[in-house]
């Protein structure tokens, strides 16, 4: 992971036109494109960085609104579940879930929210909700954040768990669990319904936007797939595609290379002496690493 700051000189640099020297709109195009190529990267991979659970409300099953891609779900039984196309697919597995219709009413939502740059604390004229809203996700004006509450204080002042990345907003539209949040529903082998318990799920998030040089970019390495990506879409964007189409083998490389460097699950499995029967296979008393 690498402060963003970093890449953004390496592509200024690289494109000839350093930010030392840069206007105020080249390095907010440098900015714009290093973000666009941060989130395809980001959608590219389940990176081990961006990987997040959270236990979801029985009978509601409202995902958290910054996921980008689920991994697993589980219950309270630990019994994974098996994803199917929708409410009346017929399965194998005896335990299935599916996205269900997303949220279509949002929590809240106003117009006058108030929050500074790179600030947590947010204000508004009464429009929060009349009751605790932690732990629900905000989406504030055009910016592509979505930025979880940590604290409510009132219908008028909450907290977010992270900085604020964009200019400071005054009057601006908000909505708390956004229009499209996901919804999970479950079924069984026949299509029929049920409702588990405490389901967890691992997902990739959807990471805040690049704001500020100390801003750090959540993926492995040198993070140059995302420099890449970068340089070929400002090349693109000036009509140089011809160059920006011959870094295409090198966005490869780089993207295969940061891949590498994430962490692999090993192969595992008792040995004869150690091997316990009452024990599923799963859990072992004791473990030998197959090829290391």
């Amino acid at each position: 992971m690498l402060p963003c700051g970093i890449i953004l000189d390496q592509v200024a640099n690289s494109l000839n036109d350093p930010r030392t020297t840069a206007d105020a709109t080249w390095k907010k195009t440098l900015l714009s494109k290093l973000n666009e190529s941060y989130q395809e990267v980001v959608s590219s991979y389940p990176w081990q960085q961006l990987k997040k659970t959270a236990t979801l409300t029985d009978d509601v099953y409202i995902v958290p609104a910054d996921c980008l891609r689920i991994l697993r779900v589980i219950d309270e039984n630990k019994q994974p579940y098996n994803f199917v196309g929708g409410k009346s697919v017929y399965s194998a597995f005896n335990y299935n879930w599916y996205l269900d219709t997303p949220v279509a009413t949002v929590l809240a939502s106003g117009t006058t929210l108030v929050v500074s740059n790179y600030g947590t604390a947010v204000t508004a004229t009464a429009e929060f909700p009349a009751t605790t809203c932690v732990d629900e996700y905000i989406r504030i004006g055009s910016n592509a954040g979505l930025y979880k509450i940590s604290a409510w204080t009132s219908t008028s002042s909450i907290t977010l768990a992270d900085y604020f990345r964009g200019v400071s907003e005054s009057q601006a539209i908000f909505s708390i669990r956004p229009i499209g949040t996901p919804v999970l529903a479950f079924t069984g082998p026949s299509a029929t319904a049920i409702s588990p318990t405490d389901v967890e799920i691992t997902y990739v998030k959807t990471p805040l936007p690049l704001a500020r040089d100390e801003d750090v970019i959540e993926l492995p390495g040198d993070c140059s797939a995302v420099r890449i990506k970068a340089e070929q879409k400002l090349l693109s964007m000036v009509k140089r595609d011809w160059q920006a189409d011959r870094m295409t083998e090198d966005y490869d490389k780089a993207l295969g290379r940061m891949k590498a460097m994430e962490p692999e699950v090993p192969i595992m499995r008792p040995n004869s002496m150690f091997s316990n029967s009452r024990l599923t296979r799963s859990t072992p008393s004791n473990l030998n690493l197959v090829g290391y």
